[in-house]
């Protein structure tokens, strides 16, 4: 499902219903005023000044569905209200693996256009420097995932802008996207970039864009993220308990000496009468 459909049937749907209301509400006056205005000229009159009204209703509801409504269907907060958990439009940092030029980082734009949704990206140097830059032609939306067609606005050396075809999954862990994953192919080559983008949800962050100190900073932290992030490993514990091993096991594998006891050992430790009843049987018997 494409939710940007919507906005297909929305400005018609609510373009309808105001012309519908407004007949509803307004009909029965202005058919008692067109009836005073052309009393007299017959029945030829009244259904011209009828055709004229239906043709400005007809005017009305294209100009409400057609420009009026989808100009103010542009405004941001209308946008997530429609798209709700669809919404993805904003500005995107995305890192690029695998690519000719090793890793690179692009700055990605998803804006609302006529057709739906504009994507257009800039391909950055760890330095800041613009190497190629990407704009979409033709694009399908299956929600979640994107596939669309792309030309380079940045001309390569050879001077000719090269073509190719692009994927994204977004993901849909918890409300609208902020992450996706997706790949980047031009057309003969052999291998795809992959790609992993991350939505910019600061505004400091997207204000820092517009100027060069602030797109340096900007980049230099989500390189660090994408690029110099620290491994995370589960390291076991020199401390913790080993299970299985007795403790005299546990001592001798720090290299302590557990002593061998004899029965004497415990003949002399053990105090209780029963015990002693024992040693005086056992020193009678020896005597003998």
């Amino acid at each position: 499902m494409n939710p940007y459909q919507r906005f297909h049937s929305l400005p018609n749907l609510i373009a309808a219903v105001a012309i519908l209301g407004a007949v509803v509400a307004f009909g029965p006056m202005l058919r008692a005023l067109a009836a005073e205005a052309m009393a007299g000229s017959g029945k030829v009159g009244m259904w011209a000044l009828l055709a004229g009204l239906c043709a400005i209703l007809v005017i009305l509801w294209g100009v409400m569905a057609e420009i009026v409504l989808p100009a103010i269907l542009k405004l941001g907060g209308l946008r997530r209200l429609v798209l709700g958990s669809a919404y993805v439009e904003g500005s995107w940092i995305q890192a690029e693996r695998g690519g000719p030029n090793g890793p690179r980082i692009a700055i990605v734009s998803l804006k609302p256009s006529r057709n739906g949704l504009l994507l257009s990206s800039t391909s950055l140097t760890r330095s800041g420097e613009a190497e190629s830059g990407i704009q979409t032609e033709f694009y399908q939306l299956s929600w979640p995932h994107l596939e669309f067609k792309f030309r380079e606005t940045l001309p390569a050396d050879s001077g000719k802008q090269a073509e190719g075809i692009g994927e994204i999954q977004f993901d849909l862990t918890g409300g609208a996207p902020k992450r996706y994953s997706g790949c980047l192919q031009t057309l003969g080559a052999d291998k795809r970039v992959k790609t992993e983008g991350i939505k910019l949800t600061s505004w400091r962050e997207r204000r820092h864009l517009r100027s060069l100190e602030g797109r340096r900073d900007v980049l230099a932290k989500y390189w660090a993220a994408f690029y110099e992030g620290p491994i995370v490993t589960v390291a076991r514990s020199e401390e913790g308990p080993r299970f299985g091993k007795s403790a005299a096991g546990r001592e001798r594998e720090e290299g302590g000496i557990v002593p061998r006891r004899r029965a004497t050992d415990w003949r002399k430790s053990d105090t209780t009468p029963t015990a002693d009843r024992i040693r005086d049987e056992i020193a009678s018997t020896s005597t003998d």
